[in-house]
């Protein structure tokens, strides 16, 4: 029963992940900050396994545990810190139609966004900079070999399945696969060919500017890797570095913002209507589940 509950709950999650932020709703905060909290414990998990195969001494593992532990008991006060009163008043904040937004407003969402999203990794940044200064320095030798191949590894799977897409880009049966792939996001909302093919054509249109995120993004995780790694790191120079991104950030947001609006806008009122009464069963799924 568990796993077809979690089961239910990816399925889904992956629906309403491909609106996103909708024309008709803004993010709740305290869906936000659970959002944050199951993140930051699959980023811990992620860390520690980073660590197998190290050698770790009894007193290493000891201290780890001990930053660990620091670590989600300040998550975890935090987010049991919103009180229902508080949820109650972030419930009736005035919420920002997407349809009618001007670009300012969803501009200065959009930053109020990531600058919560920087002070969050900060504190895990925190967390792996103390948890890399504990190995020796063989052990951070190994780990940045890990990590180089890692990164290596889906970098090439990356090239090669953008390169397979390329060159079948005018093949009929590369494109009905792509188009199967695409719809399957909107299974059940009985889509007509006309918004099947506009929706198709939109996802295909973003593709030059996601790949540009892409490569922003990832530009900016190893800055923040490298920083983390070093003697160099501390709060100052962490803010320093989020800022040194943030207008590229704050500018792919806004973007991708317009266009799931954009995406949005193909669907009938009952359609995003539908969107939103499976939004809210997966809000009352995952509180079953907290």
């Amino acid at each position: 029963m568990k796993r077809l509950l979690i089961k239910r709950l990816l399925i889904t999650s992956a629906i309403v992940a491909t609106v996103g932020i909708s024309g008709f709703a803004y993010a709740k905060h305290h869906d936000t900050e659970m959002r944050h909290h199951q993140s930051a414990k699959f980023s811990v998990k992620q860390m520690v396994k980073q660590l197998r195969g190290l050698s770790l001494s009894e007193a290493q593992k000891s201290e780890i545990k001990a930053l660990i532990t620091q670590f989600k008991e300040a998550n975890s006060n935090e987010t049991k810190g919103h009180s229902q009163e508080e949820r109650r008043n972030a419930d009736s904040t005035p919420r920002l139609d997407l349809a009618t937004a001007t670009d300012a407003e969803i501009t200065e969402m959009v930053a109020q966004r990531v600058a919560k999203q920087s002070s969050k990794q900060l504190e895990f940044a925190t967390l792996r900079h103390d948890v890399f200064a504990v190995l020796t320095t063989e052990q951070q030798a190994e780990l940045e070999e890990r990590h180089s191949k890692f990164e290596e590894k889906r970098e090439r799977k990356h090239e090669r399945r953008e390169q397979a897409m390329q060159s079948h880009k005018d093949s009929r049966g590369d494109k009905q696969q792509r188009g199967q792939r695409e719809m399957k996001q909107f299974t059940g909302l009985s889509l007509s060919d006309e918004q099947k093919a506009e929706i198709a054509q939109l996802i295909d249109s973003q593709k030059e500017s996601a790949e540009s995120h892409r490569e922003t993004v990832k530009t900016f995780k190893q800055a923040q890797r490298d920083l983390v790694r070093s003697d160099a790191f501390s709060e100052d120079a962490f803010i320093a570095l989020s800022a040194k991104y943030e207008d590229d950030l704050i500018a792919a947001g806004v973007e991708k913002v317009k266009f799931r609006s954009t995406l949005m806008a193909v669907l009938t009122d009952e359609q995003q209507e539908e969107l939103k009464s499976r939004k809210r069963e997966m809000r009352g799924l995952m509180d079953l589940i907290k």
